[in-house]
């Protein structure tokens, strides 16, 4: 499925309600990547099966079974996962813990995570007794999406979980994050109109335009940022795109080639295998799906 992006160009999680603004989903990514990307809800994710490597700015951090984080809100993000990787993603936005603006949940239980930019990842490995609990508490709500009503018990358990955070990030040695905030907002900008965009003839003009930058400074913070250049992000997103569409619907090579922003099919199949090592239908076959 397509990322939503609102007009200030955050993510829209998919279920965050206002009346109930937190989701658990779980989440097969077999061998397909979450690419980059923010929101300003924040993220406790648990892997159930196989290998997860979560990649921050500057920062690739790898997670086995049974391992977990927490991702902060606004954090600029990536995630590629094994053939067997599957986790369990809650998210939610900090009005669910915090209630109403300036409380006290807010001001003095939120806010010094959510305003620290040094805490953007916080690994939970078992390491500690913090990390533990937090684990085993992740594993109980998920139990608990299954059964009715429990909306109460869930909430509940994510405040207890945050007094754990707050707990381990006190014993955490920080260092300041890679990128400057100028930087981080450009890139914001830059990832959301392409993103945005990735389905047309997209110029690195155009790309440099959204942050209001040059297109030399474009690329430079581009490649300090996401390791990548606008071309490469963007080639990359589109063919996210195409595998997604490969695998939930049945059109054909041709019709999703145009959809992606790829010019034709056999260039199409050209990038797919370069990056992949099989074709598009070959792709297809391999994840359940006969349609060619």
């Amino acid at each position: 499925m397509r990322i939503k992006v609102r007009e200030n160009q955050m993510e829209e999680i998919e279920d965050i309600r206002p009346e109930y603004p937190y989701t658990c989903h779980h989440v097969e990514m077999r061998d397909t990547k979450v690419p980059w990307h923010w929101h300003e809800e924040v993220e406790f994710d648990r892997v159930v099966q196989g290998t997860l490597r979560l990649k921050t700015v500057g920062k690739t951090v790898e997670f086995a079974r049974g391992e977990g984080f927490f991702t902060n809100a606004n954090v600029l993000c990536a995630m590629e996962g094994d053939n067997e990787a599957v986790m369990e993603s809650h998210l939610f936005h900090p009005v669910f813990l915090g209630g109403h603006y300036h409380s006290i949940f807010e001001t003095k239980y939120l806010n010094p995570v959510l305003q620290n930019r040094k805490l953007e990842i916080i690994e939970f490995r078992s390491e500690t007794r913090p990390q533990k609990d937090i684990l085993a508490l992740l594993q109980k709500a998920e139990r608990l999406q299954a059964e009715k009503d429990q909306e109460m018990k869930i909430r509940n358990i994510f405040s207890d979980i945050w007094t754990l955070l707050l707990e381990e990030a006190a014993g955490l040695e920080t260092e300041e994050p890679p990128t400057s905030s100028a930087d981080q907002e450009r890139l914001f900008s830059m990832i959301a109109y392409m993103q945005e965009h990735y389905a047309e003839k997209v110029t690195l003009e155009q790309v440099a335009a959204s942050a209001m930058i040059s297109v030399r400074e474009c690329i430079r913070c581009c490649k300090k940022g996401i390791g990548q250049t606008p071309y490469e992000y963007l080639m990359d997103y589109r063919l996210e795109m195409a595998k997604k569409l490969l695998r939930q619907t049945g059109k054909s090579v041709l019709d999703i080639a145009n959809e992606t922003g790829f010019s034709g099919s056999a260039y199409f199949g050209k990038l797919f295998r370069k990056n992949l090592g099989m074709t598009p239908v070959e792709y297809r076959k391999k994840q359940g799906n006969a349609i060619v």
